[in-house]
């Protein structure tokens, strides 16, 4: 390797992951040693923190159209790509029941917000966040109700999850958003100033909480379907995005921004979402670990090859 590639793979480390790394690390730390209230503290991150951050950044950031509706197509189809792919996987190795639900819902709902967010800002800068945040809130509303309705099958049905699904708080604020874009009646001031603060704070948090969730987990459980779920989530679905971001045209940034959010580890609400709904949830734990962990090996290597 030259020395020109050495010090590109030493800043994607220390000025790209080391902060991530870090902070996931402060909040393991202080889960172990003062056993906080986890709960509480992601009810504030989802309830206040990253709807500040949706709106905020609908409201004030430039989108281009074509690029924006290119990622959209993007990630509707890698979605639904990588849902047939666990799909057919599930099915070959006879998985029945929660773990089946399980293992498509840690498929297709990837940690693109409190790992993914961070991640593209620190690459990318401004603009990559603005795509990020594109793809987030496609997972979150798109993806989450896939999710809940798989967790649910049998005990409710697909109207039921859809309706759980549109009055969560980031989708509330992500309509708000469009809305206030679209019309120019948005909050001006220090009301704003506050919503853009409350925004910036989630960044840190969501970290903070992605290192606490981590502290409560146990790979050990279901340990084969764990490493399979790992392969096909942190091998399969990057070589995935690398073709289909090229087919539906995206380019530069907005390209590299694509492959790394599709490339995220299983997200930590998968956890909520299975324990809600008694899915697996052991299973579920151990996979965001096992992903989580590997990503520390697989997005230094892309984010190499891609900025």
């Amino acid at each position: 390797m030259s020395g020109e590639a050495l010090r590109s793979l030493g800043d994607i480390l220390f000025q790209v992951l080391a902060p991530i790394v870090i902070m996931v690390a402060v909040g393991y730390t202080l889960q172990r040693r003062l056993d906080l209230d986890t709960k509480s503290i992601n009810r504030i991150v989802y309830f206040v923190l990253s709807p500040s951050l949706v709106y905020a950044t609908i409201v004030t950031l430039s989108f281009d159209p074509d690029i924006t509706g290119r990622s959209v197509l993007f990630a509707g189809l890698h979605m639904l790509t990588m849902g047939g792919l666990a799909w057919l996987l599930v099915r070959k190795w006879r998985y029945q029941g929660g773990l089946a639900s399980a293992f498509i819902i840690t498929t297709i709902l990837m940690n693109n917000g409190n790992y993914g967010l961070p991640l593209n800002l620190f690459a990318f800068g401004e603009t990559g966040f603005g795509y990020a945040l594109v793809l987030f809130m496609f997972n979150a509303m798109v993806g989450g109700a896939v999710s809940i309705f798989l967790a649910i099958r049998g005990k409710s049905n697909g109207i039921a999850a859809l309706r759980r699904t549109l009055v969560q708080p980031i989708i509330i604020a992500m309509f708000l958003g469009v809305f206030s874009r679209i019309t120019h009646i948005a909050p001006t001031g220090s009301l704003m100033d506050m919503i853009d603060m409350a925004g910036q704070a989630a960044i840190p948090v969501f970290l903070l909480v992605l290192g606490m969730s981590l502290a409560q987990t146990d790979v050990r459980a279901n340990l084969a379907p764990v490493l399979r779920l790992t392969s096909v989530r942190m091998l399969v679905s990057p070589a995935v995005a690398l073709g289909l971001a090229a087919l539906v045209g995206l380019t530069g940034v907005a390209y590299s921004v694509a492959v790394m959010q599709a490339s995220m580890p299983s997200a930590v609400n998968t956890i909520v979402i299975t324990n809600e709904f008694d899915a697996a949830p052991d299973f579920t734990a151990g996979a965001v670990l096992m992903t989580t962990l590997t990503s520390l090996i697989t997005l230094p290597v892309l984010l190499f090859f891609l900025r």
